[in-house]
C-alpha cells in the first residue's frame, strides 16, 4: 500500500531529555524537540551526536544511530512534545520499544514517523512479546513497517488520543498483529496495511471510541485468522471503508475470559467495507448490543452474516453468561458469489439462532444468487429458502440473480 504524505501534529519541544555519555554533545534538554535516527547515515552515533539533524553536519550536530542506547530509548519514555523521525533502514528492536506520551493536549503530541516517506522497518527478530507498546496519551505512529514480534507487533495499552496511520504490519510470531486493551480510547487506525498475521490483524478488548478506517487487511499466515475482533466490553467503535481479503472476516463480540460487562460489545458499527475471498462468514455477531453491519460489499465469501448464541458458542465471560444479541441492524449490504464450505452450501446469506432475534432489523440487503431458488438461510440447524426465512425474520431485502445490475460493483 503506498505511503501517503506525512502530516504530523504536535509542538516541537522536549523537556528533560539528556545524554548518556560524558564524551557526547550538550544535554538533549537544550535541543529542539525534533530528533532523528539514521542507521545508514555516515557519522550517525548514539553518543557523539545530539540527534537534532537528519544528516551529519559536524560538531556533534548529527543523527542518532539506532535504538540500542538508553538515550534514544528515553526520548519516547514519559515524552511530551517530541517528534522522532526515523530514516531508512531496518532497526532491530529485540527488547521492545515503549512510547509513553505524558502530554495533556495536541500541542504535546509525541510522534514517531518515517522521515519523508523513506522505507523504515522495525524488526523484533521474534524476541519481544510486544515490538512497540503505546501508552499514555497524544501519540502518533506513522509510516513504519513492523515485523517479527514474538506476540503483538503493536500494543495500544490503555492509551488515549492515539493515531496509527500509514504503517505496514507484517508477520508476527503468535497472537494478534495490533492489540488494543487496558481501556484505551479515542484511537484512530487508518491507511495501514496488515498481512501475514497469526490470529487477528486487529484485536480490541475492553476499549472504547476507536475508529478503524481505510486499512487493507489480506493474506494472514494463521489458520482461521480473522481480520478484526472486538469483545470484552468493547464499545463505540466504527470500522469503515476497509478492504478485507483472503482471510476470515470480522467479529462483533465473541467469547472471552471473565469480565464485568453484560454484553461482549456495545455500539459497534461496521460499514462501507469490502470483503473479498473471505473464508466462512464475512461477519459473526455474538452478544452485541446496538450493533450495525451496513452497506458492505461481500464477494466470494464462504457466507454472509451470522448471529451466534450461547447454545453454539457458550456463555462467555459476562457474570452469569453474556446476554443474547440485542438491537442488531443489518442493512443495505450486497452479497454475491458466496462459495459455501465448512458444512454450508453456496449462496448462504444468513445464519441465526432464534434466541438472537430481539430487536433485529434487516432491510434493503441484496442477496445475489447463482440460480433461481439457490439462496439459502440457516435457522437453528436447518437450511431454508427465502420464503421460509421470511416466516421467521422480518426482512425487507431482495434476492436477485447474479447478472442483475444490483449485483455489479
Amino acid at each position: 500500500m503506498p505511503i501517503r504524505s506525512l502530516v504530523l501534529v504536535g509542538a516541537l519541544f522536549c523537556a528533560a531529555c539528556g545524554g548518556d555519555s560524558p564524551s557526547g554533545p550538550d544535554a538533549i534538554s537544550s535541543a529542539p524537540g525534533t530528533f532523528f535516527i539514521a542507521a545508514q547515515e555516515s557519522g550517525a552515533d548514539n553518543d557523539r551526536c545530539n540527534g537534532s539533524a537528519p544528516t551529519n553536519q559536524g560538531n556533534g550536530n548529527c543523527p542518532f544511530r539506532d535504538f540500542t542506547a538508553t538515550k534514544t530509548l528515553h526520548l519516547l519514555d514519559s515524552a511530551k512534545g517530541v517528534t522522532l523521525y526515523v530514516r531508512q533502514g531496518t532497526y532491530t528492536i529485540t527488547a521492545g520499544l515503549d512510547v509513553n506520551g505524558v502530554g495533556s493536549s495536541e500541542a504535546d503530541r509525541v510522534t514517531v514517523a518515517a522521515y519523508q516517506g523513506e522505507s523504515v522497518v522495525f524488526d523484533g527478530r521474534n524476541a519481544p512479546r510486544e515490538l512497540i507498546t503505546v501508552s499514555g496519551q497524544y501519540v502518533t505512529i506513522q509510516g513504519i513497517t513492523f515485523q517479527n514480534a514474538a506476540g503483538y507487533n503493536m500494543e495500544v495499552r490503555g492509551a488515549k488520543q492515539v493515531i496509527i496511520q500509514n504503517n505496514r504490519f507484517l508477520a508476527n510470531g503468535t497472537s494478534d498483529s495490533l492489540k488494543g486493551d487496558g481501556g484505551s480510547s479515542d484511537v484512530i487506525v487508518r491507511d495501514n496495511e496488515f498481512t501475514q498475521w497469526d490470529s487477528q490483524a486487529i484485536d480490541i478488548t475492553g476499549v472504547s471510541r476507536w475508529t478503524i478506517e481505510r486499512n487493507r487487511m489480506h493474506d494472514p499466515k494463521g489458520v482461521e485468522a480473522k481480520a478484526i475482533g472486538m469483545k470484552f466490553g468493547t464499545r463505540d467503535v466504527t470500522v469503515a471503508n476497509n478492504e478485507i481479503s483472503n482471510s476470515y472476516g470480522v467479529a462483533l463480540g465473541g467469547t472471552s475470559s471473565a469480565h464485568t460487562n453484560t454484553f461482549e460489545a456495545y455500539n459497534l458499527t461496521v460499514r462501507d467495507n469490502t470483503f473479498q475471498n473471505v473464508t466462512a462468514f464475512a461477519a459473526e455477531i455474538y452478544s452485541c448490543s446496538n450493533c450495525v453491519f451496513q452497506n458492505n460489499r461481500i464477494t466470494a465469501a464462504g457466507a454472509g452474516v451470522r448471529l451466534l448464541g450461547a447454545n453454539t458458542e457458550g456463555l462467555s465471560g459476562c457474570p452469569g453468561g453474556c446476554r443474547p444479541n440485542e438491537r442488531i441492524t443489518v442493512s443495505d449490504n450486497r452479497m454475491r458469489n458466496l462459495m459455501g464450505g465448512h458444512g454450508g452450501p453456496p449462496d448462504l446469506f444468513w445464519g441465526i439462532e432464534p434466541t438472537e432475534l430481539t430487536g433485529l432489523t434487516t432491510a434493503n440487503n441484496i442477496y445475489c444468487e447463482a440460480t433461481s431458488g439457490a439462496a439459502r438461510f440457516y435457522i437453528s440447524g436447518a437450511f431454508v429458502r427465502f420464503d421460509e426465512w421470511l416466516r421467521t425474520v422480518s426482512d425487507s431485502s431482495t434476492v436477485a440473480a447474479r447478472n442483475d445490475s444490483r449485483c455489479s460493483w
